[in-house]
């Protein structure tokens, strides 16, 4: 089998269709990960979902000189062995091809649902019942977005229109951030300081060493009772443990994850039947939007890359071909 450009993953198979046009004039073809090891000795360009990219998959593919990220995250792409192979790898910025502001959007989605406790609207139309459950207003609370990112950014742009008062916390502070009308700004080491005063907490960073597990009890022990929790960046930020006491002990009102653990998610799982806990399966950056942009966005970058134009968002340096 030859292709020089493969997408890699079932899901493209059932998305390609909709993208074909956008690679016009590519070689184009598609594969599962099963499938893949049929495909890598004649590949030259690998456009990739969440998928393990390291030396052994390397040595399959002599021909391999690009690796294209369908999104943001890189965490499974082995970086450094590619560099070594002279292999480029890119990914696709989250704001401005509607993946950030779809991952904005779930934020929203996640914040009303809880405040206004859908599943106990639910319950109460079967029942017959009017004018309850009482919910939570998100105009004058205050929301606390945790990493000023891409997606952080488009969250921060998003509340605001809901008269919400934000605090956005960051690593460092950037110029840019002016312009998202903080009403105050912390530093991410100075993160407990504001907690206590957050009714609502948005998770929007980036998963390292350092923000591994960010969340765990000391993090719980400085919100207050009644605090609503979203978490639509990566799920190992949280120390599941430190979660579930946190929910037991009644600090949370609610929590809105679109990122599990282990994923998929198991439908067994006591979280997901908790009616505090609203789980969505990893659709943030899924939408009519962030499909046509992410597919534009490596469409051309391929373009560039044989026409050997300067490639954007590329990731590896050093030994490039």
């Amino acid at each position: 089998m030859g292709s020089k450009v493969l997408l890699v993953g079932k899901a493209f198979k059932k998305l390609f269709p909709e993208v074909e046009s956008v690679f016009d004039g590519l070689e184009v073809d598609v594969c599962s990960e099963e499938e893949l090891l049929n495909y890598l000795p004649s590949t030259e360009v690998m456009v990739i979902g969440p998928m393990k990219v390291d030396e052994a998959l390397l040595n399959k593919a002599p021909n391999l000189k690009f690796i294209h990220q369908w999104g943001v995250g890189v965490e499974k792409i082995d970086l450094t062995a590619c560099a070594e192979r002279g292999v480029k790898v890119c990914n696709v910025p989250a704001k401005g091809t509607g993946n950030a502001e779809g991952v904005g959007e779930l934020a929203i989605m996640h914040m009303l649902l809880l405040a206004r406790r859908w599943n106990r609207t639910q319950e109460n139309l079967r029942k017959k019942r009017l004018y309850a459950p009482r919910g939570v207003a998100l105009w004058k609370k205050t929301v606390t977005v945790i990493g000023l990112g891409n997606v952080g950014q488009c969250v921060i742009q998003r509340v605001k229109g809901f008269g919400m008062n934000v605090i956005g916390v960051n690593r460092s502070f950037r110029p840019e951030f002016d312009s998202l009308m903080l009403d105050e700004f912390c530093l991410l080491k100075d993160l407990h300081r504001v907690l206590p005063r957050s009714n609502f907490i948005v998770l929007a960073l980036e998963l390292n060493k350092e923000t591994m597990n960010i969340v765990d009890e000391s993090f719980f022990d400085a919100v207050s009772e009644g605090t609503y929790l979203i978490n639509v960046a990566r799920a190992e930020l949280v120390k599941r443990s430190a979660l579930e006491k946190a929910l037991e002990g009644g600090k949370l009102a609610g929590i809105g994850l679109d990122v599990f653990w282990d994923e998929p998610a198991d439908p067994e799982d006591p979280l997901l039947a908790d009616p505090r806990v609203l789980v969505t399966p990893h659709i943030g950056g899924v939408t009519d939007e962030a499909v046509k942009g992410v597919a534009n966005f490596i469409a051309d970058n391929i373009r560039r890359f044989y026409g050997g134009e300067e490639l954007k968002s590329l990731l590896t340096r050093g030994n490039e071909n």
